[in-house]
C-alpha cells in the first residue's frame, strides 16, 4: 500500500520536473537565439556596408545596400534563428534521449559562420558551407561541455546585446530625421508664389515608344494629355545611353567630360561629402538656396542611390528598403533565399507557394543584383511605390516650396510591369511587347501621380518635367539592351515640361535639345538671376530674346564587360567594349566618333532606324567634318 502510494506520488513529481526542464530549455532557446539573431545582424550589417566598398568594383552585379542595414539584419535574423533553433530543438529530442539544446546550438552556429563567411562574397558557397559545418561541429562539442556556463553567459549578455540594437537603431535613424529636419528649418526663404518642381526620369524610355511622339499603340495616354497642353522636345538627346552618367548631368548640368562619371567610382568611407559628381554644384543644392525642399525617390538603386554621390543636394534621398521584401532580399540570407528559390520559372513549388500566401512582391524581379551570374536578383520597386513615399514626404511640410525628383523603372528590363499588373490588350510575344506593357503600366501611375496633385491642389503651381535618361535597343542593331553604343534608338528621349500658368500651351519644339540642360532651365524658371549651371536654358527657344541652343551631345565611356545579352554585338558594329564613344546631333545629322573605330554618320530625317551610314559618301563626309570640331576631343574615363 505504501510502495503504491509513494510511486503515484513520484510519477507527477518526476512530470513536473522533466515539463521544468523542457521549459527551462526552450527559454533558454529563446535567450540564445535571439542573441545570435541581433549579434549575428549587426555584425552582418556592418560586414554588409564594407564588403559593398571594397568590393566595389562589382557594383553592377550586387545588391546595395545603406547604414540602415545595421538595424534591418538583426530583425531578419533574429526571426530566421528562432526558427532554426527551435527545429534543431525537436530534432535533438527525437534523435537523443540527452539534453536537446546542444543541437539546437549546432544549427544557430552553422548559421552565424555560414553568414559571417558568405557575407564576404569571396568564396564559394560549397566552401562556405564546409567550414561553418566544422564549426558548428566545434562550438556544439563546446556547448555540450559548458552548458550552464553558455547559458548563463548569454542570458547575463543578452539585456547589453538589446541596448546596443536600439542605440544603433536611434542613432540611425533619428540621426537622419534629426539631419533632415535641421537643414529643412534652415532653408532660407522662399520668394512669394515659388512653384513647386517635380522631375520625372522614366527610366530606359525611348521616344519612339511613347504615343505622343508618334508611336502606333497608345502608351502613354496620360503624357499625351500632359505634352498637348505643355511644352513637348520633339528630339531631346540624352547625355548617354545608361543611367549612372545621364543622371549625373541631369543633375549637374553638365556633359560627361565635365562631369567625369563615366563607371562607378569606389565610395568613401566616409560619404562622398562635396567631392561626389565631379565636385559641381547640383540642381538641388541650387534649389535648396532659394528656399526648396528637395526629395529624390529612385527606383534605380543600381545607379540612382545616395551610395553614388547623388544624395548630395537632396534633403531627403529615398532608394533602399522601401518594403519588407525589399529589407528581407538585402539581407544576407534574403539574398540566399532569392539565389536558391527566386530564380526558379514560376511554375517551382517555391513560386507557387509564396502566390498562394499572398507574398507576390517577392517575384517581382529587378535587374539590380548579380541573378545573370548565378547569384541573386533584387526586388524590383515599382512606380506606385515611388508615389507613395513622394506623397508621404511631400504631405510631411507645407511651409516650403518643394522639388523632387523621381526614377521610375518599371520600363527597364525585365519588361512588362508588376506580376499583378493587368495587361493591356496587345499581345506580349515579343521583348517589344512586353517593354510596350512596362511603358503603359508606368503612365498609368503617372497619371495617378497627377490626380494625386490635383487633390491636394497643387496642380496650378507645380512644374512638371517628364523625360528619360536612355533609350533601349530591342534589337535594333544588333543590340537587345542599352550603354552599348549611341544610336538614336539609345539617346532619343521625350521630353516634356508642363505648366499651364509659367509655360507655352501646346509648343511642339523640333530643335534637337539636350535634357542636360534641364538644371539650367529649371533655374531659369523659378526665376534665379545667376545660376551655377553653364546655358543657355531650354526657355530660350520659346522666350522672346532667343539665344542660341547648341547641339546636344551624348558620351558613353569605355567599358570592357560586355553585358551578356549584347556580347555579340561586339564583333558586328562599333561598342564601348572597345572604346570611349561620342556623338552630336543636329537638325539633320547624327554623328557618331568610336575612339578606335572611326565615325559613323547618319541622316536621322530620312533614315531614322539609322541603317545606313553615310560616312564614305562625300556628303556624309563633308557633313562630318563640319561637325567634328563640336565634338571634344579629350579622352573619357
Amino acid at each position: 500500500m505504501n510502495q503504491t502510494l509513494t510511486l503515484q506520488t513520484a510519477k507527477p513529481a518526476a512530470l513536473r520536473e522533466h515539463a521544468s526542464k523542457n521549459s527551462g530549455a526552450f527559454l533558454s532557446l529563446i535567450v540564445i537565439a535571439t542573441w545570435f539573431g541581433l549579434v549575428v545582424g549587426m555584425i552582418e550589417g556592418v560586414g554588409l556596408l564594407a564588403f559593398q566598398h571594397i568590393n566595389w568594383a562589382r557594383w553592377g552585379p550586387m545588391i546595395h545596400v545603406s547604414p540602415q542595414i545595421i538595424w534591418i539584419s538583426p530583425i531578419v535574423d533574429v526571426a530566421l534563428f528562432l526558427i532554426a533553433g527551435i527545429l534543431g530543438l525537436l530534432v535533438g529530442k527525437l534523435v537523443s534521449r540527452g539534453p536537446a539544446l546542444p543541437a539546437a546550438f549546432f544549427l544557430l552556429s552553422f548559421l552565424a559562420v555560414y553568414d559571417g563567411l558568405t557575407l564576404t562574397g569571396r568564396l564559394f558557397h560549397f566552401a562556405c558551407l564546409l567550414l561553418a559545418m566544422g564549426a558548428a561541429f566545434a562550438c556544439a562539442r563546446w556547448f555540450r561541455a559548458h552548458p550552464h556556463g553558455a547559458v548563463r553567459f548569454f542570458k547575463r549578455t543578452l539585456p547589453a546585446v538589446l541596448s546596443l540594437y536600439v542605440v544603433a537603431l536611434f542613432a540611425i535613424e533619428g540621426g537622419q530625421w534629426w539631419k533632415e529636419n535641421r537643414a529643412t528649418a534652415a532653408l532660407p526663404k522662399a520668394a512669394p508664389g515659388a512653384p513647386n518642381l517635380v522631375v520625372i526620369v522614366i527610366d530606359t524610355l525611348r521616344a519612339d515608344h511613347v504615343s505622343a511622339y508618334g508611336y502606333r499603340r497608345t502608351t502613354t495616354p496620360n503624357l499625351d494629355r500632359l505634352a498637348a497642353q505643355g511644352v513637348e522636345f520633339q528630339n531631346a538627346i540624352a547625355p548617354s545611353s545608361w543611367s549612372l552618367p545621364s543622371h549625373a548631368s541631369l543633375v549637374t548640368g553638365r556633359y560627361m567630360h565635365d562631369h567625369k562619371v563615366g563607371q562607378v567610382e569606389r565610395e568613401p568611407w566616409l560619404g562622398w561629402g562635396k567631392r561626389g559628381l565631379g565636385g559641381f554644384p547640383t540642381i538641388g543644392e541650387a534649389l535648396e538656396a532659394r528656399g526648396y525642399r528637395t526629395g529624390a525617390f529612385s527606383a534605380n538603386r543600381t545607379y540612382f542611390s545616395s551610395d553614388l554621390g547623388f544624395g548630395r543636394g537632396f534633403l531627403h534621398f529615398e532608394d533602399y528598403f522601401n518594403s519588407a521584401a525589399d529589407c528581407f532580399v538585402r539581407t544576407l540570407y534574403g539574398r540566399e533565399f532569392a539565389r536558391i528559390y527566386l530564380k526558379r520559372s514560376d511554375k517551382s513549388l517555391m513560386k507557387r507557394v509564396l502566390r498562394r500566401l499572398g507574398l507576390t512582391s517577392l517575384l517581382d524581379q529587378d535587374a539590380e543584383g548579380s541573378g545573370s551570374y548565378g547569384g541573386a536578383f533584387g526586388i524590383r520597386k515599382h512606380a506606385d511605390e515611388v508615389n507613395e513615399e513622394l506623397f508621404h514626404w511631400i504631405d510631411r511640410d507645407a511651409r516650403h516650396p518643394f522639388f523632387a525628383f523621381l526614377n521610375y523603372f518599371d520600363v527597364h528590363d525585365p519588361y512588362g510591369g508588376p506580376h499583378s499588373y493587368q495587361r493591356p490588350d496587345w499581345p506580349e510575344a515579343t521583348d517589344a511587347d512586353r517593354y510596350d506593357s512596362g511603358v503603359k503600366y508606368v503612365d498609368d501611375q503617372f497619371g495617378a501621380l497627377l490626380a494625386s496633385l490635383r487633390e491636394r491642389g497643387l496642380s496650378d503651381n507645380t512644374v512638371i518635367v517628364v523625360t528619360s535618361d536612355h533609350g533601349e535597343s530591342l534589337g535594333q542593331h544588333h543590340l537587345e539592351t542599352h550603354g552599348r553604343a549611341l544610336y538614336r534608338e539609345l539617346v532619343h528621349v521625350p521630353l516634356v515640361i508642363w505648366n499651364p500658368s509659367r509655360l507655352p500651351h501646346g509648343l511642339k519644339v523640333d530643335t534637337p535639345v539636350s535634357n542636360a540642360a534641364l538644371a539650367a532651365t529649371i533655374l531659369d524658371l523659378v526665376g534665379a538671376r545667376n545660376t551655377p549651371f553653364p546655358g543657355p536654358g531650354l526657355d530660350e527657344l520659346w522666350n522672346p530674346s532667343r539665344g542660341s541652343i547648341l547641339s546636344p551631345l551624348a558620351e558613353l565611356a569605355a567599358n570592357k564587360y560586355p553585358g551578356k545579352r549584347d556580347a555579340d554585338a561586339d564583333r558586328l558594329i562599333p561598342t564601348a567594349t572597345a572604346g570611349w564613344m561620342k556623338s552630336i546631333v543636329t537638325p539633320q545629322w547624327h554623328l557618331i566618333v568610336h575612339q578606335t573605330m572611326g565615325a559613323q554618320i547618319y541622316d536621322w530625317v530620312d533614315d531614322p532606324g539609322e541603317l545606313h551610314n553615310l560616312i564614305n559618301t562625300p556628303e556624309g563626309q563633308a557633313a562630318a567634318k563640319s561637325l567634328e570640331p563640336e565634338l571634344r576631343t579629350e579622352s573619357l574615363p
